[in-house]
């Protein structure tokens, strides 16, 4: 009878699962993907600093109550929106664990994160201010995702020079520190600009991060 049991429970678990996997959303999924939506566009509206929990809960139409059932504040709402934008941003690293200076992958991973900024430059710009939240999990969370691209970009830095492929500097972690304040300030202020300038501000950013990290190059 145990054995018996045994399946019935692990073939329910595998259909639940296989139904999540399909992309149905339960209610309190879709409650969420409201509160989610709602601050997003409250953002291009307002500063974080200046948005409040009654102005998510109006856009929703939910109640407190049923805000911090999902959510225990604004800032985490904002940390959720950066998960989110971070998975996307992860994608675009094409360029990071290649070798040598590789210009069209670099070119193609500063396209994407320009698109990126250009789709969710107020939750980002959030980020590149530091934004002061009281609220640990979310300062954590900001310092995990430049932690995330520097630490990828020192490797590859060390990797380069070890082959021979890029010269001797600065120390690696403080140059792809330099690159990525550079990368994210430019990626910011080209976010709202237009498309004949995004162009070219991606190609001055490709030659001025590769002749920060191999020099002049030919």
């Amino acid at each position: 009878m145990a054995q018996k049991g045994g399946p019935k429970v692990n073939q329910t678990r595998s259909t639940t699962e296989g139904i999540r996997r399909r992309g149905t959303l339960s209610k309190g999924d879709q409650r969420e993907a409201q509160i989610l939506d709602a601050t997003r566009h409250l953002l291009m509206k307002k500063p974080m600093a200046n948005l409040t929990v009654d102005d998510i809960t109006n856009a929703t139409g939910i109640s407190r109550t049923s805000f911090y059932f999902y959510f225990p504040s604004k800032q985490a709402v904002l940390a959720r929106l950066m998960e989110d934008v971070s998975d996307r941003y992860a994608q675009t690293h094409v360029w990071l664990p290649s070798t040598g200076p590789q210009r069209e992958l670099l070119h193609d991973q500063l396209t994407g994160a320009a698109e990126i900024w250009h789709d969710n430059s107020t939750i980002l710009v959030c980020s590149l201010e530091g934004y002061n939240s009281n609220y640990p999990p979310l300062t954590e969370f900001i310092a995990s995702i430049q932690n995330r691209f520097t630490s990828a970009l020192a490797a590859k830095i060390d990797r380069d020079r070890a082959a021979g492929l890029a010269p001797e500097g600065i120390d690696s972690a403080t140059l792809a520190a330099l690159v990525a304040l550079m990368r994210d300030g430019r990626l910011s202020q080209l976010s709202a600009a237009p498309e004949s300038e995004v162009t070219q501000g991606i190609d001055d950013l490709v030659e001025a991060i590769l002749r920060l990290i191999y020099g002049r190059l030919d």
